[in-house]
């Protein structure tokens, strides 16, 4: 083989060499772009992530919070109503105090008055031996009962008949 043979072999390896290593470079290079954009998409679904995490985690925390009010409100709720609950207890015992009052001074006022058999009043029947016994109280026969009442009302004196 002659020396141009020789070199147009070593030019065509040194060609092929160059042409490779640039089929390789340009394979590297694209593969590493690809990388890239895989990285960057992974990157921005990972942010995606994160923020549907935060957004989780705050309502999350929003709801922990309206639970906590939710529960300090019925504990509030509770609170007012055994407050309530006293309160009916002491107003129903000043109610009974005073109807205890109240009774005590009507036996009081039966045992002070003659008209009053306070052997029947303390049968219960206070009312009824008042009215028995107080003419004022009792069923007489007064105008209301007579039955010409409605027929002829009285007359006031002081009016003038004019037919």
């Amino acid at each position: 083989m002659d020396t141009t043979a020789v070199v147009w072999i070593v030019v065509g390896i040194v060609v092929l060499v160059v042409v490779l290593g640039l089929v390789f470079f340009i394979a590297r290079r694209r593969r590493q772009e690809h990388e890239r954009a895989e990285r960057a998409e992974a990157e921005k679904r990972a942010a995606e992530l994160r923020k549907k995490a935060e957004e989780v985690e705050f309502n999350a925390r929003e709801s922990e919070v309206q639970a906590a009010r939710a529960k300090a409100e019925a504990e509030q709720a509770k609170l007012d109503a055994e407050r309530l609950h006293r309160e009916a207890e002491k107003r129903q015992a000043d109610a009974s105090d005073l109807r205890q009052d109240s009774a005590d001074k009507a036996r009081h006022a039966d045992a002070m008055d003659p008209n009053v058999d306070t052997n029947t009043a303390e049968a219960g029947h206070p009312e009824e031996q008042r009215q028995a016994v107080d003419p004022r109280r009792a069923g007489d026969d007064s105008v209301e009962s007579r039955p010409d009442s409605d027929s002829n009302p009285p007359q006031d004196p002081h009016r003038q008949n004019n037919p």
